[in-house]
């Protein structure tokens, strides 16, 4: 990182860091970074975050030999806006470029658009807004003596890895919130807000996984034959590994929406539930008037009945009658466990 009090050249800041194999790892400034060439056992790192000037961009394309194309392209991911945009990934000569989303927020919106260019013993990156991942990396990887030896598309593969473990993160967020509605819904009675947080989430992950679905290409080309000989990538393995582990990421999605749809059978299970619970309990209330209507059903009939109508015990001697016979009616209710 720039030193405090130091002029930032490129951006709203910019991170430079040379990976040395055979000394300790220093940062510099876009200075120094410009005027160096990287050593086979050294990788240049620069970061930049927020959009850089054009004079700046042509010191970039002088210094590391850039086309326009890859260094128009750079300047977009850094710029403030990525409305319109869709993964890209392109070769320029000695030169790869990447753009890609990371750290996906389906809640808000899509993620913040990384670019990626990787070159001989050389990596830019560029994005708009800060990006916990590209810290952790730099963390990480401040002290390894051995990152100098690493070529620029292992470091890539560092990078998108980084990436894709961003989207899983999304997916996992979304399970956990998923599994929270769940268990309000075992044990709760009322279901309305619970539905309407399940058709948020359901939302959210289409968006997710629309959003992983557009890189889906991308992380295939990475496979590929021709990309990594472009890439000029000593081992292979790295960059087939970022694109299984993405095809990986985006089963998760797909499962996290039949988790979704899981979630929703639970509510309509339990709402069918509490349903029949209502209409268990108002057909053993129907039940329990049924005696009192029909004894005062014969009681009203113009015949004449055993007991006097003269008399006041009779009304109290059919009150116990009809409350015995609603007494059983609950203890039978009650043993077939109907209530």
């Amino acid at each position: 990182m720039a030193t405090e009090g130091e002029p930032r050249p490129a951006g709203d800041s910019v991170r430079i860091r040379l990976f040395d194999a055979d000394r300790t790892d220093r940062a510099l400034s876009f200075d120094e970074a410009l005027a160096m060439t990287p050593s086979e056992r050294q990788l240049l790192w620069i970061d930049i975050q927020g959009p850089f000037g054009s004079d700046q961009g042509d010191r970039i394309r002088d210094s590391f030999e850039l086309d326009a194309a890859t260094l128009s392209a750079l300047a977009q991911v850094a710029g403030p806006s990525g409305d319109g945009w869709s993964p890209e990934i392109g070769l320029h000569g000695r030169y790869v470029h990447v753009r890609v989303v990371a750290a996906p927020d389906p809640r808000r919106r899509g993620g913040v658009w990384l670019g990626i260019v990787g070159g001989p013993n050389l990596v830019i990156t560029g994005h708009a807004e800060p990006l916990e991942l590209l810290d952790a990396i730099d963390e990480r990887i401040a002290a390894d003596t051995t990152t100098g030896e690493l070529d620029a598309a292992d470091f890539i593969a560092s990078v998108l890895d980084a990436v894709v473990i961003s989207y899983r993160a999304a997916v996992d967020a979304i399970e956990d919130e998923v599994d929270v509605i769940d268990a309000k819904a075992l044990g709760r009675e009322e279901f309305g807000d619970l539905f309407r947080q399940l058709i948020d989430v359901r939302r959210r992950v289409g968006r997710l996984r629309r959003l992983l679905a557009s890189h889906r290409e991308l992380f295939a080309v990475l496979a590929r034959g021709e990309f990594i000989h472009a890439a000029r990538a000593a081992d292979a393995a790295g960059l087939q590994a970022v694109a299984g582990r993405f095809e990986a990421a985006l089963q998760g999605v797909e499962d996290a929406r039949e988790l979704v749809l899981g979630s929703f059978e639970i509510l309509m299970t339990r709402t069918g539930q509490r349903t029949n619970d209502v209409m268990r309990l108002l057909t053993v209330a129907t039940v329990l008037a049924l005696p009192a209507t029909i004894v005062a059903g014969f009681l009203g009939m113009n015949v004449q009945t055993p007991l006097p109508d003269k008399e006041p015990l009779s009304f109290w001697f059919v009150v116990v009658a009809i409350l015995l016979v609603e007494g059983v009616i609950l203890v039978v209710a009650r043993l077939r466990r109907w209530i």
